[in-house]
């Protein structure tokens, strides 16, 4: 720039600076500093976007300078605490389905919650189960099991004369006409037998509602009575039974009927239900009754009501849908 230019330039400002600004035209730089420091932050607000400030509520957030209002966090988000600038998403695992939240729900039971930002769980699919929890796949039915409904939150056992050799089925195969009988929960062909077992092989093994399982039947006894004629007790007090007392001979699969003895059939852990005249792997005798404390696999159990409550199965092992089974899950790791 010339040095002519510089001194024009130079001119021209000194005449602008004594004259008296128009009306409307001054620039007070002072208060444009002030005002654009005064501006609500990110994380607050106010009713004009300016001081006196407030932080947003939790559930909310503002991300400009000057917010006048708050935004809610979107469903599938959260904001957990005050004067948040922005929004957190659920994590895998979790989910919620409000706008406004500040936190998210562990994923419901029978559901999956396989990414973050989500506003709605996903039903297990048939075949798979969920107990609840920060889930977010879905685990196939163990082997021996199965389900053919959605949002399963548990398996159920294969029925008598039927099994299982895969995980993640919908149904359970029929044993072959050869080898008729198997016990519930059977994981393989192999476990069919030709010889006659002590639970009545079902026709057809379906899951007929979500929450329930299909209930195995056991033969009757065939205890050889003795050729006395044994009475039944007459028990007196409310909720007893006479249920019969076997005993078994060394060397011989028969029993042989010894007495009758009363037995609270309500609350009583190794008759609860009914009469249990021998040893069926926890599942109900003819009478309707179940040996609670004989349940493969479970941990902690009682008898309310005529009904084995099972609080909770060993490791390696779930509870079935219809909280009447504990169905190992150790042989479906090794096949994973």
């Amino acid at each position: 720039m010339s040095r002519a230019t510089l001194v024009a330039l130079f001119t021209i400002f000194a005449i602008c600076s004594a004259q008296p600004s128009a009306p409307g035209n001054t620039v007070n730089f002072t208060n444009l500093h002030s005002k654009r420091h005064s501006m609500c932050s990110p994380g607050t607000y106010s009713s004009n976007g300016s001081a006196p400030c407030t932080d947003c509520p939790a559930g909310s957030y503002s991300k400009e300078n000057g917010a006048k209002s708050c935004i809610p966090a979107r469903a599938g988000y959260f904001c957990p605490t005050p004067g948040m600038n922005m929004e957190y998403s659920c994590a895998a695992g979790t989910y919620n389905g409000v706008a406004g939240s500040t936190s998210c729900s562990p994923c419901p039971p029978g559901h999956q919650c396989p990414s973050g930002s989500l506003a709605k769980p996903q039903p297990c699919s048939p075949g798979r189960f969920s107990p609840g929890g920060n889930v977010v796949t879905c685990s196939p039915c163990p082997v021996g099991s199965f389900n053919n409904a959605h949002g399963s939150t548990g398996c159920c056992a294969c029925c008598a004369g039927h099994f299982n050799s895969q995980p993640g089925n919908t149904n359970c195969q029929t044993c072959p006409n050869q080898t008729p009988y198997s016990s519930p929960g059977t994981t393989s062909q192999g476990g069919c037998s030709s010889k006659k077992g002590m639970y009545v092989p079902e026709p057809t093994c379906i899951q007929k509602v979500t929450d329930s399982c299909p209930t195995a039947q056991a033969f009757p006894s065939a205890a050889i009575n003795s050729k006395r004629d044994i009475h039944r007790r007459r028990c007196l007090k409310p909720g007893q039974k006479a249920c019969p007392l076997y005993s078994v001979a060394i060397g011989r699969s028969s029993s042989k009927l010894r007495g009758y003895d009363c037995i609270d059939i309500n609350n009583d852990l190794e008759s609860c239900g009914g009469c249990v005249d021998r040893s069926l792997d926890g599942e109900r005798s003819s009478d309707g009754g179940r040996d609670c404390s004989a349940i493969p696999n479970v941990d902690t159990v009682r008898c309310e009501a005529r009904k084995c409550v099972i609080e909770s199965c060993r490791p390696g092992s779930v509870k079935s849908v219809d909280g009447e089974h504990c169905i190992l899950t150790s042989t479906l790791r090794i096949q994973e």
